[in-house]
């Protein structure tokens, strides 16, 4: 454990195509970049899970900061905000912009019902005239070349995007980072990346990828289909962390290197946990990010994953796992 060894980004295969871990609530915390780091398998660019922005306060959230102020990993990240008042996004993206981030990202892509009731994420979308005023003033606080809005292609439609566009442009954002999903259908069904290649097209900003990406042939595709200057990996770094290393012309990962790769991520989720969880707490933590890997693990190893209550069960299954 400790600090890691910062490897060097060098694109491969993926040309000048820009990689970053996209943000995942609970999921892609500093446990998980140490982790990355670890197995030799960094994006360019990290995106903190978002800080909730209110008229009262900001929820500067521990976990968030502890992303910012104790990354050792050498890959800059980014601080995203969360909100539907433009004077308190500003106050907040200020107060942020104090500590060590590459930039301000604003979230309107969130399908949270929680955080959509109150106009939030992707519920900025149903309410374009709040939206082009957040973006206006996120950038009047914002340095050039350090804001983005990461958004859905619209709240129940997809050919919202097409009203969307022309809102994005004026909003000034350095880049935008479009989900192609729309708010409605979470995180299922194709995601609509001729919307991504419009967005390429009718923007005068860098326009990133965000949908779906798994392997080398779906980056290749979205590249292909979209022109996109960069893409956001979610789900698909939790299920396989060396997609960033085979996206540079790397190896895809062997059995003994997943094994590697959930026993890191246990260290790293006690390295921070051991004071604050129990044993049983931190095994629960452990499967936050063991949900989206499940699909690669047997009937019987997931009935057991998901019963487990201490680390050395979980280990076990583990390296019965990758025996087979």
């Amino acid at each position: 454990m400790g600090a890691c060894t910062v490897a060097k980004c060098v694109l491969c295969c993926a040309g000048d195509m820009r990689l970053a871990l996209a943000p995942m609530q609970d999921v892609t915390d500093l446990a998980f970049m140490r982790t990355l780091c670890r197995v030799g398998s960094l994006p360019d660019l990290f995106i903190t899970a978002y800080f909730r922005s209110t008229r009262t306060t900001c929820a500067m959230a521990e976990n968030n900061l502890r992303c910012i102020e104790s990354n050792e990993t050498g890959v800059p990240i980014v601080a995203q905000l969360a909100g539907s008042e433009a004077a308190a996004l500003c106050r907040d993206a200020e107060a942020l912009l104090r500590l060590p981030v590459a930039g301000i990202n604003l979230n309107a892509g969130c399908p949270s019902p929680l955080v959509n009731r109150h106009g939030a994420g992707a519920g900025l979308l149903r309410e374009p005239e709040n939206f082009l005023c957040i973006m206006k003033s996120l950038r009047q606080v914002v340095p050039a070349g350090k804001f983005s809005v990461k958004c859905r292609l619209g709240w129940a439609e997809p050919e919202e995007f097409h009203q969307l566009l022309p809102l994005l442009e004026a909003g000034g954002a350095d880049e935008v980072m479009v989900h192609a999903r729309t708010r409605q259908q979470l995180y299922g069904g194709t995601p609509h990346r001729q919307y991504v290649a419009q967005a390429v097209r009718s923007l005068s900003c860098s326009v990133w990828a965000n949908g779906d990406i798994a392997t080398p042939a779906d980056a290749n595709a979205w590249v292909q289909e979209t022109g996109a200057t960069g893409m956001l990996i979610g789900r698909g770094a939790v299920r396989n962390p060396y997609i960033f290393r085979m996206l540079r012309g790397g190896a895809a990962p062997s059995k003994e290197e997943m094994l590697h790769y959930y026993m890191v991520l246990t260290e790293e989720t006690d390295r921070i946990l051991h004071t604050k969880r129990t044993v049983a707490g931190h095994c629960n933590r452990m499967k936050k990010y063991l949900a989206f890997c499940y699909p690669d693990f047997g009937r019987e190893d997931e009935y057991e994953l998901r019963r487990c209550k201490n680390i050395d069960d979980m280990r076990r299954i583990f390296e019965r796992h990758a025996a087979r």
